[in-house]
């Protein structure tokens, strides 16, 4: 057997097993965890297990490392989590289990993302890890499906996780691109908001405060503010959001009320923000309280004493902005063969990677019209031909 029938067929085999798992966000990921870290450490390298329980589910970050102790490491980072495939329509196969008909290969996680974390593995295995003189790290996130959560607990504690190992330079980041690469990403963030009013019969209006009326005027300053964000979209978001070069707000939800002859004593909103680079959720979302407080609240406390607004943060992924030129970029865009022309239309991991410093630059085999869908496949093509990429990448980044 040839080193290249070797290596086909044992991308196929460890892809099949990370398929086969079932890793939907909802349930534990543990066995997958173990099965990543083990692979890992039969490879030579450092590794641990980083436990968390996340809505009462025990979930688990995998990070590894090898190397050298010196500055302007690789890390190769996709997760583990899978979107629901029970329940929906038009499988025509199992989706746990790999299969192919010559051209394209299915599975759930095929193309988002568990063929990267396979051909992650096998890339290192192949490499003269004595050899390194950058340290390679891999890390393997939970929940990346909602919300980010494990890559958000994990950069918490990194440092300490791969002590001795200096924080690398560069993440890349295995995420369905069809090896397009993006080195940016804006940010996601839910928040609900909630009008607490003063209810009573609908004949007598002025005896009460209709929540649904101030969740009206709560919706204007939203507007307004979405408007202000329009106007201050930076230079460089242009190139890479030119569709959408700023901050957005998307209101997706709304209840309130009982019946139409009853005053609305509450209603409830839930919104997302798709956050550009250079803005935060958090600063955003201060504009809309201030704005509220300055120009709506006041009206409700004098109507309703015990009424109120209340702003309630769910979930936040930071955006992610790394440098669109330098010498990582040079070299992926020599062996992938493209070159950087704007940012993912998507949120990942890198945003939290790049509060510790680390610019993550995200390509992968993977193509995004597949991810999520039933019959989710890839090409046959970007199976084997990311192998040969990542095996590249890593030498001519850690070795050469």
């Amino acid at each position: 057997m040839s080193r290249a029938e070797f290596q086909q067929s044992e991308l196929w085999e460890i892809s099949r097993q990370l398929i086969s798992f079932n890793t939907v966000s909802a349930l534990s990921n543990l066995n997958i965890a173990e099965f990543l870290a083990n692979y890992l450490e039969s490879s030579g390298m450092s590794v641990q297990i980083v436990t968390e329980t996340i809505a009462g589910v025990p979930k688990a970050n995998v990070v590894a490392w090898v190397g050298p102790a010196e500055p302007g490491g690789l890390i190769l980072s996709g997760h583990m989590d899978i979107v629901p495939f029970e329940g929906q329509p038009g499988w025509k196969t199992d989706p746990l289990k790999m299969q192919t008909d010559g051209k394209r290969i299915f599975g759930r996680g095929v193309s988002d993302m568990k063929i990267f974390l396979a051909q992650s593995l096998l890339a290192a295995r192949q490499q003269p890890l004595h050899q390194l003189k950058r340290p390679l790290v891999f890390i393997f996130t939970c929940d990346e499906e909602v919300a980010g959560q494990g890559s958000a607990r994990l950069v918490q504690t990194l440092p300490e996780v791969i002590k001795g190992c200096p924080l690398p330079e560069i993440a890349l980041i295995g995420e369905p691109t069809n090896f397009a690469i993006f080195p940016a990403h804006k940010g996601y963030a839910s928040f609900d908001l909630r009008v607490q009013g003063k209810g009573g019969h609908s004949s007598l209006p002025s005896n009460g405060l209709n929540a649904i009326d101030i969740m009206g005027q709560i919706l204007q300053v939203i507007k307004q503010v979405g408007k202000q964000l329009e106007k201050q979209s930076l230079p460089e978001n242009i190139q890479l959001f030119p569709e959408v070069p700023y901050s957005t707000f998307n209101n997706g939800l709304i209840s309130g009320g009982l019946a139409p002859n009853m005053i609305a004593e509450t209603c409830r909103l839930t919104a997302s923000l798709r956050v550009a680079p250079g803005d935060t959720a958090d600063e955003i979302l201060q504009q809309v309280q201030q704005q509220i407080e300055q120009k709506i609240l006041p009206e409700v406390r004098l109507q309703a004493p015990d009424g109120g607004i209340f702003l309630e943060n769910l979930v936040a992924v930071p955006p992610l902005k790394s440098p669109l030129e330098g010498p990582f970029v040079e070299l992926l865009g020599r062996i992938i063969g493209q070159s950087i022309t704007r940012g993912a239309p998507y949120a990942t991991d890198g945003g939290q990677f790049q509060s510790l410093g680390i610019n993550s630059y995200i390509c992968g085999p993977g193509e995004l019209a597949e991810a999520h869908q039933p019959n989710e496949s890839l090409a046959v093509e970007n199976f084997f031909g990311g192998l040969e990429k990542l095996e590249r990448i890593i030498h001519a980044w850690c070795i050469e």
